[in-house]
């Protein structure tokens, strides 16, 4: 990241932290303290950063806050007060909540310049965000991106993170760039990973879209309904998102309405305030958007879609007729935005390939040759089911 040259007043955070109920307690003083950027990793800190020392699975933040002060931060953000330390010390009641809240701030809360749109689900989240990039862009709407592959701001790839869901500090850099970079959207790919460890808790959510649930990273959640529950809270955060009016955009859900969890995140959604949009393929399940007639193609898998606004073939240019599921929920992205049909059907079909999802390998060999990230029992069987006709 590019460190940020203007620096900020210690004393705006701690009126912020207070304000939200975080702040404790306050150890040295604050009046008159600069900082710079904030940081969680001890080996980032730069001098007058303010380091925040988050209690992980593995390492505790605390046990480095003598090493940030080494590299010259001016303030810590900690759970407990630290004995011999000099440097102001905001000790609050949760690190990772504070680490979002600092981070959206030092960057300026940029979500809130930005129409979001969030993306959650056990497959397909990562297709399904090209595809809303892909159909955005051909309506006139500049749109960056944040999944586990990369994130684009301003048409550019940062590359790939290193995390399913990078840290907030990121996230809101990333955001910033965005704005700063003319895009009109961001589409982020909201893991369970990143809404449970409040990576995107300060993120001004607009759309929410819900792909498919199966069972995934119970290591992390611990039980399956605890990884619905963080799947689900970006649905039930919508009621608190804190989105700029001039945005003109109210609080909408995407949802798959064949999921069997499908009916509870929507449920979550209205109470939230948000209008909510269901998608299915086959005509046997009563949906918004419908799909019908999948069939594969030698370039993709076309099928017939019908909406309230709409009804046409659409075509793909990606393998798998699992990915008429994925463009469902991009077309629903559409609809509650408005945009134009013809449009997002020719977006859609112009997403040519995503990086590790289905990607055909063509080194000469007599033979078909596929890259695909599918690892959940679901996504393996999808897969294989696609690529049975093709090895046939």
């Amino acid at each position: 990241m590019t460190r940020l040259t203007d620096p900020a007043d210690l004393a705006d955070l701690v009126e912020l932290l207070r304000s939200r109920g975080m702040l404790r307690e306050v150890v040295g003083a604050t009046d008159g303290v600069a900082v710079g950027e904030v940081q969680f990793d001890s080996r980032d800190v730069g001098a007058g950063d303010v380091f925040v020392a988050v209690p992980g699975a593995e390492r505790d933040g605390h046990a480095y806050c003598a090493a940030a002060v080494e590299r010259g931060a001016a303030a810590l953000i900690v759970e407990r007060p630290l004995p011999d330390i000099t440097i102001s010390q905001l000790v609050v009641s949760s690190s990772r909540s504070a680490l979002a809240l600092a981070a959206a701030w030092r960057y300026g809360f940029p979500s809130r310049d930005l129409g979001v749109i969030g993306i959650t689900g056990t497959d397909g989240k990562t297709t399904t965000s090209y595809l809303v990039r892909g159909m955005l862009l051909e309506c006139g709407y500049p749109a960056g991106l944040i999944t586990t592959i990369e994130a684009i701001c301003g048409g550019v790839s940062k590359g790939y993170s290193g995390h399913t869901t990078p840290e907030a500090p990121v996230v809101q850099a990333d955001l910033r760039a965005m704005v700063e970079a003319g895009d009109r959207y961001a589409i982020v790919e909201s893991t369970s990973h990143g809404l449970a460890l409040e990576r995107v808790a300060e993120v001004a959510y607009d759309i929410a879209v819900l792909t498919n649930i199966t069972h995934e990273h119970l290591d992390l959640h611990g039980t399956y309904d605890a990884y619905v529950a963080a799947k689900r809270s970006l649905f039930e955060g919508l009621a608190v998102s804190d989105s700029n009016p001039d945005k003109g955009l109210g609080k909408l859900a995407v949802v798959n309405a064949r999921d069997k969890e499908g009916a509870s995140f929507a449920a979550a959604a209205r109470s939230a305030g948000a209008r909510v949009l269901t998608y299915s393929v086959g005509d046997d399940v009563t949906a918004d958007i419908v799909a019908t007639d999948v069939i594969d193609t030698p370039t993709g898998v076309a099928f017939f879609v019908r909406t309230a606004r709409w009804e046409a073939d659409v075509e793909l240019h990606l393998a798998g007729s699992f990915n008429a599921h994925n463009a469902l929920a991009a077309i629903g992205v559409g609809e509650a935005l408005g945009l134009d049909p013809a449009a997002m059907r020719r977006g859609l079909a112009g997403v040519a390939h995503v990086t590790g999802r289905m990607q055909p390998v063509d080194a000469g060999q007599p033979f078909d040759v596929y890259v695909d990230f599918a690892h959940t029992p679901g996504a393996l069987a999808a897969t294989i089911a696609a690529l049975a006709p093709v090895a046939a």
